[in-house]
């Protein structure tokens, strides 16, 4: 009997081992160290770092990637949970800040359910059209939500509302008529894969989409015609590619002997922080705290969400739904939204993009 048991064990082991995702290549823990203690300097006194909720949130789900304790990066007391609460405010604007907030929340091992006084599973859920299947317009946010929902609770038309907008290439697009990019692309592949909306004629296009954006540096570009890889979308397609159980430093994506993780080194400066330009690349040339947040989960070998929600989706909405804000023109690095240039100038404008992730963190979420 005990030997019957122990082969099931060992079976079950098995089966659960072959379901996992792999940790494709050795976590860059030194490169990762380097990028907080950069990030800890931007932290203000009330726990905020570099001034941004989202920053905030992508730190948050950096520490947790990288086996780091939240309660240990704090300034004068507060940590970047205190700061979320405070700030509460500013992550409830739309369905994808709700999200990456979510994200975070769960990522530190709180309830996302009773979090500063809200229930931001009820938030979440408010947000959500059933008669379109999404809970935002714009690709991106809309992925941020249904990354951030607990196991098996993304309804099959949020799922379906994703997947059907795969474009011809293989990638998605923040906005219609914008054409597909890297980062997008990889947060939506994010959001399939935990809502078990990954099929292999979707991977199969998606992965040939990526092969496409890869630049003679091993790293990713964010749309065709970029002039160069930058650190956002070799950040966004590495988690990506993980959680498609692809190896990001495998023979399959390597390039004369780089690769989207080699890469990504190349943008951190000796300070710790990640810039969108490689350091020496120009006398401007400096890091900033989107680069570096959003490269966190990336350098430990891990993906968004980083760890999965818990709780039950409320299945009504009792207050009013959460506006989608009007488009607006953000500041350039961001993702912009409204009406997109012509094709010509958008590439260079919008080649810094970042992406969730979760962050992508990998948050292009208007704010």
């Amino acid at each position: 009997m005990k030997r019957r048991l122990s082969a099931l064990a060992v079976a079950a082991l098995a089966t659960l081992a072959s379901a996992m995702p792999i940790s494709a290549f050795t976590p860059q823990s030194s490169a990762a160290s380097h990028a907080l203690a950069w990030l800890h300097t931007l932290q203000s006194a009330d726990g905020t770092v570099a001034g941004s909720a989202s920053r905030t949130e992508d730190t948050v789900l950096g520490l947790v990637a990288n086996g780091q304790a939240v309660t240990s990066f704090a300034s004068a007391g507060k940590t970047p949970m205190d700061s979320l609460r405070s700030h509460i405010a500013d992550e409830e604007k739309t369905a994808g800040n709700i999200g990456g907030l979510i994200m975070a929340v769960s990522a530190a091992g709180l309830s996302p359910a009773n979090f500063a006084a809200r229930n931001l599973l009820q938030d979440l859920a408010c947000t959500y059209d059933a008669s379109t299947g999404a809970y935002n317009s714009q690709l991106f946010n809309d992925a941020l939500a249904v990354l951030a929902l607990p196991v098996g609770a993304a309804p099959a038309k949020a799922v379906a509302f994703l997947k059907d907008r795969q474009l011809s290439d293989g990638g998605w697009e923040f906005s219609a008529t914008w054409g597909s990019d890297s980062n997008t692309t990889a947060v939506v592949v994010l959001a399939l894969v935990s809502a078990n909306g990954m099929t292999a004629v979707v991977k199969e296009r998606v992965l040939a989409y990526f092969h496409l954006q890869q630049e003679v540096s091993g790293g990713f570009e964010y749309a065709t015609g970029s002039p160069d890889s930058d650190p956002n979308s070799d950040a966004a397609v590495i988690q990506a590619l993980l959680a498609l159980g692809e190896d990001p430093t495998g023979t399959a994506w390597t390039i004369t002997g780089k690769n989207a993780v080699s890469d990504l080194l190349t943008f951190q400066f000796e300070n710790g922080g990640l810039g969108f330009s490689r350091p020496g690349s120009s006398q401007t040339a400096a890091p900033d705290s989107l680069s570096t947040t959003q490269a966190l989960a990336a350098l430990a070998s891990k993906y968004l969400p980083v760890k999965r929600t818990e709780g039950a989706m409320p299945s009504t909405c009792p207050s009013v739904p959460t506006a989608t804000p009007a488009p607006t023109q953000p500041p350039p690095q961001l993702a912009t939204t409204g009406a997109p240039p012509s094709p010509a100038p958008l590439i260079p404008a919008i080649v810094g993009i970042a992406m969730v992730a979760l962050g992508w963190g990998l948050r292009k979420r208007a704010r």
